[in-house]
């Protein structure tokens, strides 16, 4: 008898965890397409295979659903890279490594434009700029930790930390121009010159 009731308690929430994942799915599919302003919830809900309702249930707005999605799905990239950093003994090959994840992020057009749109929506709401940099900070606090003796080793000065920091930074906005410049210009930016461009202001900016 208390297996059976173990099983039946769990019936629910693995229906519950089987609605998330098809409504992310549909999000993240349609966010991609349509963009963030454009995607509707009903439209969400028609591609899961649920109600409008069923959305509500786990989610407050479509705010809350793209801040989720960008939890699970980036959070994960994110954390599979910095395994095979770790995984990688040689520091010279460990930036490689991650100069290829920054240009794959960039490369995708559909996660790379998304994540600006909400950027530059957030700017213009404080209180959802707020909850996405609370969102990003928690997210990487764990797996970002000394992120720069991942790439670099822990014989750099505090200079050359802060420095490479820094730099950082401004890669990130650097790519968020970049990826903007390619959906504004594209005959100036166009896909197959957007990888070349990123590795470039990778190598220029990523060393000690």
């Amino acid at each position: 008898m208390p297996p059976l009731a173990k099983t039946s308690k769990n019936r629910p929430q693995a229906r519950t965890e089987v609605t998330k994942k098809k409504i992310l799915d549909a999000a993240q599919i349609l966010f991609g397409i349509l963009g963030f302003d454009n995607t509707q919830l009903e439209e969400v809900a028609a591609r899961a295979g649920c109600s409008r309702g069923a959305i509500y249930a786990h989610y407050a707005g479509k705010e809350d659903l793209f801040l989720e999605l960008v939890e699970q799905r980036v959070h994960i990239r994110f954390v599979a890279m910095r395994k095979e950093l770790e995984g990688e003994l040689v520091f010279t090959r460990r930036r490689a490594i991650f100069k290829r994840w920054i240009v794959n992020q960039v490369c995708d057009s559909s996660w790379g434009t998304l994540t600006l749109e909400f950027k530059l929506y957030a700017v213009r709401r404080p209180e959802v700029r707020e909850r996405l940099q609370n969102l990003l900070e928690a997210m990487f606090e764990d797996a970002a930790k000394d992120f720069v003796e991942t790439l670099f080793g822990k014989k750099l000065v505090k200079a050359a930390r802060s420095g490479v920091e820094r730099r950082l930074a401004i890669l990130g906005g650097a790519l968020s121009g970049v990826v903007l410049e390619s959906h504004f210009r594209p005959a100036l930016l166009p896909a197959n010159h957007l990888k070349e461009l990123t590795e470039e202001l990778f190598d220029a900016l990523i060393h000690i």
